[in-house]
């Protein structure tokens, strides 16, 4: 089946959102389900918030669908500064794949398009923030090219998750 790669409407918000509920339970959820993560979830990734990105002139979502069903969603954020490397401000700040669909290419489908328009828009390279025991996820990354530049925490309630900041590669030369 073929994946198609599109910008999301305003018909998506829901799906998205499902789907990065989805994902992030998977990665941060590891010990079950406690009020801080139902709170999050339940406030965070909500349609109505992923409609304000779309409307966000400095953002853009793109989803990845297959026989009409949402599989996967990159968000592209320009003009946040990475925290280790104050001259990248093109953020890929979600780069979602449903475990079914995760080593199918997918994530890089949606990560080229990002990283496209990054470099179209500012010459500058994509950053990122990954769960730092995502293994999968960083070794995804770093077969992409992508360098760790450093570390941030996420903090939900009174929890730390450390993340690796990344850096993508330098924009080819034109």
């Amino acid at each position: 089946m073929q994946t198609v790669i599109r910008s999301a409407r305003h018909d998506d918000a829901a799906r998205i959102a499902v789907l990065a509920t989805q994902v992030w339970l998977h990665t941060y959820a590891t010990e079950g389900i406690s009020a801080g993560i139902a709170d999050y979830t339940r406030s965070e990734l909500t349609p109505d918030k992923y409609l304000a990105i779309q409307n966000d002139a400095l953002a853009h979502i793109w989803v990845a669908e297959r026989s009409a069903h949402l599989i996967g969603f990159a968000v592209l954020n320009m003009g946040v500064p990475c925290p280790t490397r104050a001259s990248t401000l093109a953020e890929l700040q979600t780069l979602y794949v449903q475990a079914h669909f995760v080593r199918q290419g997918v994530g890089r489908q949606l990560m080229s398009v990002a990283e496209k328009r990054a470099f179209d828009l500012a010459g500058m390279p994509l950053w990122l923030t990954v769960n730092a025991h995502n293994a999968q996820a960083i070794g995804f990354y770093m077969h992409q090219g992508y360098t760790k530049q450093g570390t941030t925490d996420f903090v939900l309630g009174d929890q730390r998750h450390e993340n690796l900041v990344l850096i993508g590669r330098t924009p080819p030369c034109t």
